[in-house]
């Protein structure tokens, strides 16, 4: 989706979206769309960018999708020369990777009243990588050499006998298998690579267990009412005997070949067959380390640094402080973001290059203990799945796991620094032959780059080519306060544009996007409630006591199990249900595993009942407890939530949990799926008794489609509901709609002579029109109907029908897109208005008007046709 880039468009959203409750005196009007985020049909976005690590036979291969919209159609499909180990990366991780390259800065403006602008472990192994060395398959036989849940991805690694075979088996198991690629998937057959299908899903419908794919509502509902969300980056490590990126499928893509390869080797490279002007930077290792670790450089605007630390430094016995600030001679007030402390927080280069840090250093990490998978990053993916079990998902909570897993990181990360100076990061960026990519995997070659061209002036990885030159003084390294000379060099370049959106070869068929990769594929899926951690290591009916019960809540395999275990204990008597109930609170609050705490958490929900709902609040509430940890006891307690009004309640935690508005938007269309008159103007209803839900409940609104909302906008008993609907058309819109949106408003607006009200009357009894951009002769569609019904409404006395047409038609930008003059914010009448669109469409079709509602012989409206 477009960004709606001026800011007084986005004032006006904000006016129509966010104060519904104020009083209008109009209630009617052009409505601007409403920007609701990722939630368009899946489609291309942003840079194609990859991350590509080698070192002694391991590589790391690192994409986020350049992809933004539904992510319960999304797919990938990737050849791998091994099977590799999988796991989901930082979502910003390509930003802090050009951060690491060229750090951003911070900038001080010296004149009055300035503005500052400016701006994780020795880890032990957790399982080697999949080593391929099975015997050849038969043709038409597929081996799944493992499957896993991985963040929003349903993940299958696989050996194919063939791409028959191959493609038999994704479609048995609700993947989509890309057309014309057989002879490719052939060729990587013959080669031993392996296949990782990658699938996403969205949770399922409450009460059922669902199988992987899309789930189903009910027809009433929406096909498409279900809950998007970012496309999440996947990080693959596997052995290799040499380093290559397979890229020969990214021809699939369409036109634009461009893409952006982050390589981080023993020494610097170039790609063979591609252009040496494609290398665009060259780092050391110890470059990168100082980018990484140290502050943040300083641009100093309208002064010197000799100036900045005189008006800024410390004043010896200064203790002064009003509001926060504090005097500096002169009786300057400084603000704390000023002060030598608030500048060296914001200097901090973690905020900004964090997960590229992470990434460095854990891929130093595996070649060192020679493992594919890291201790911390094997539990990430466990506590992911406990989310996904509650249907969390976005950034607010894989920033809480995060912050669980923070001391493992920074032992990975001190540990793997320091073996990163001997590496080099080279940067190449630019339009991939399409011959090349098309007919080989890419290798290859030393390639030291001119250090003439090795500059930020040639290319900042920021701003993806030339930085664009800044005034003022840059200043690198620390500032030594008790100092006034110290040395400063002037600045040549530097600005920042944040993408993190990434991929190479990302292929589309029939709305389901591929990754495709030479020599071996990978196809990704989201995983919601359904875990594909493997087999459980025993069935229910193993687990007899309660100590059976919690030592099988450790992980995925064995959590099903045991959660199941856990109702069916409950059930024997009252006396095992306080029991178990309150062992499962105690591991749920302090358990030494997180993974157990939260798969207790799973199972407490499962039980339900009153207390059980009390407990999971005294958790959720408890500061004390881990936030991961807390987001999972408060979504517990909306997984149980029966019905709507409860959901409604629940939804009141979103402020303090905001990753609950996606499992509770979900279990609210759940609900009105079952519902025989659910609407458009129904849930758009929920989101206003419950701004809360917003964002949430967007993909589904969308997903009714411009008749339904049309129809809510025009004829809903709720002038707020008309209002948000028209909004939501507008969005439609832009998101490549525009000619259903546009029909549909004239239809539903169309004049009937033999009408005894408006199309608009009713309860809310307001017009309302999307504010989107009209071509001319819809436009005149448009304006042609609602100047009839003006006509009408003055014959037959409807001043408010007159007054609501008046608030549409005077937009300017509706009068310039149909050719007629706007009178602004003068209040005219009937007999104005039809001379403006006489002038407009001509005498003829004016007179046209007048004869279908047989007023061409009466003066007041005939003398109109004298006057053009």
């Amino acid at each position: 989706m477009k960004l709606l880039a001026p800011a007084i468009v986005i004032a006006m959203i904000f006016s129509a979206t966010q104060n519904l409750s104020a009083h209008h005196t109009d209630p009617c009007g052009m409505v601007p769309p409403i920007y609701t985020g990722n939630v368009v049909p899946i489609t291309r976005k942003g840079l194609q960018k990859t991350y590509v690590f080698y070192k002694d036979g391991i590589e790391t291969f690192v994409i986020r999708p350049g992809f933004q919209g539904k992510v319960d159609n999304f797919g990938m499909l990737i050849p791998f020369p091994s099977a590799p180990a999988i796991r989901k990366v930082s979502d910003n991780v390509f930003q802090h990777v050009a951060n690491s390259i060229d750090p951003p800065e911070v900038v001080v403006d010296l004149r009055p009243m300035v503005r500052f602008r400016g701006m994780r472990r020795a880890a032990g192994a957790a399982g080697g990588g999949l080593e391929l060395k099975s015997k050849a398959l038969a043709k038409d036989e597929v081996r799944v050499v493992k499957q896993e849940a991985v963040g929003m991805y349903e993940v299958a690694v696989l050996e194919a006998g063939s791409s028959a075979a191959l493609k038999k088996w994704m479609e048995q198991h609700k993947y989509v298998y890309p057309k014309g690629m057989d002879k490719t998937c052939d060729e990587y057959i013959e080669a031993r690579w392996c296949f990782v299908a990658v699938k996403s899903k969205v949770g399922p419908k409450a009460g059922v267990d669902p199988t992987p794919g899309q789930r189903k509502v009910r027809p009433n509902m929406p096909k498409s009412s279900t809950f998007d969300g970012h496309v999440q980056g996947m990080g693959f490590r596997f052995k290799t005997d040499e380093l290559v990126v397979p890229m020969r499928l990214s021809t699939f893509n369409g036109d634009d070949t461009r893409n952006i390869v982050y390589l981080l080797t023993d020494g610097p490279k170039k790609i063979r067959s591609i252009p040496e002007e494609f290398v665009q930077r060259q780092l050391t290792g110890k470059q990168l380390i100082a980018n990484l670790t140290q502050p943040l450089p300083v641009r100093i605007i309208n002064g010197t640094e000799e100036e900045f630390k005189k008006m800024y430094g410390p004043v010896a016995g200064d203790k002064k402080a009003i509001r926060g600030s504090r005097i500096a001679p002169g009786g300057r007030i400084v603000r704390p973001i000023y002060s030598p402390e608030a500048l060296k927080q914001r200097r901090n280069p973690k905020p900004h290059m964090q997960a590229a840090l992470e990434l460095f250093a854990g891929d130093m990490i595996a070649v060192e203990s020679k493992t594919m998978s890291l201790v911390h990053e094997e539990a990430e993916k466990e506590l992911l799945r406990i989310g996904e079990h509650f249907g969390l998902r976005g950034n607010q909570f894989d920033k809480a796991i995060a912050e669980s897993l923070n001391i493992k990181r920074d032992e990975t990360v001190k540990k793997g620094l320091k073996m990163l100076e001997k590496m080099t990061m080279t940067v190449v960026d630019g339009d991939f032959p399409r011959e090349v990519l098309s007919s080989r995997n890419l290798k290859f070659a030393e390639y030291q780059m001119p250090s003439k061209r090795n500059r930020r002036r040639n290319y900042d990885a920021k701003e993806f080519g030339p930085s664009k030159k800044k005034g003022g003084i840059l200043k690198v390294g620390a500032i030594d306060w008790n100092t006034t000379n110290t040395e400063t060099r002037h600045a040549s370049k530097t600005n920042w544009l944040q993408y993190a959106l990434l991929g190479i070869g990302i292929v589309a068929f029939g709305g389901v996007f591929y990754w495709r990769r030479s020599r071996r594929m990978v196809v990704a899926a989201v995983a919601m409630a359904v875990l594909f951690a493997g087999s459980s290591a025993f069935a229910q009916e193993d687990l007899k006591s309660i100590d059976d019960i919690v030592a099988a809540l450790k992980d995925s395999k064995t959590s099903s199990a045991a959660i199941q275990a856990s109702v069916a204990y409950a059930k024997k008597d009252d006396k095992s249900r306080d029991a178990i109930v309150t062992r499962l609170v105690s591991v749920a609050k302090t358990d030494k595993e997180l993974s157990r705490r939260g798969w207790a958490i799973a199972a407490l929900a499962a039980i339900g009942g009153q207390d059980v709902d009390e407990h999971l609040l005294g958790i959720h509430d408890d500061a004390k407890q881990k936030k991961v940890v807390r987001d999972w006891a408060a979504a517990a307690r909306v997984q149980m939530t029966r019905t709507l009004p409860g959901l409604l309640e629940k939804a009141q935690l979103i402020q303090k949990f905001p990753a609950l508005g996606r499992p509770i938007g979900m279990r609210i269309v759940d609900m009105m799926a079952d519902s025989k008159d659910a609407s458009a103007g129904d849930v758009l209803k929920v989101t206003l008794r419950v701004p809360q839900l917003r964002q949430a409940l967007a993909p589904s609104i969308l997903a009714f489609g411009p008749k339904k909302l049309a129809k809510a906008m025009l004829t809903h008993d709720d002038t707020n509901v008309r209002r948000q609907a028209a909004a939501y058309l507008g969005t439609l819109a832009q998101q490549g709609q525009s000619k259903e949106v546009v029909k549909q408003v004239v239809e539903m607006t169309k004049f009937d002579a033999q009408a005894d009200e408006t199309p608009w009357a009713g309860g809310g009894n307001a017009l309302f029109i999307p504010g989107i951009r009209w071509g001319k002769e819809d436009a005149r569609a448009l304006v042609g109907n609602l100047i009839r019904w003006h006509l009408w409404a003055d014959i037959n006395k409807e001043d408010k029908a007159k007054a609501q047409i008046h608030n549409n038609i005077r937009s300017l930008g509706l009068a310039r897109a149909a050719g007629y003059q706007s009178p602004g914010w003068n209040n005219v009448g009937t007999k104005q208005w039809l001379i403006a669109w006489g002038k407009c469409v001509g005498k003829d079709e004016l007179k046209k008007i007048l004869e279908e509602q047989g007023v061409e012989g009466k003066d007041q409206y005939a003398s109109v046709l004298k006057d053009l």
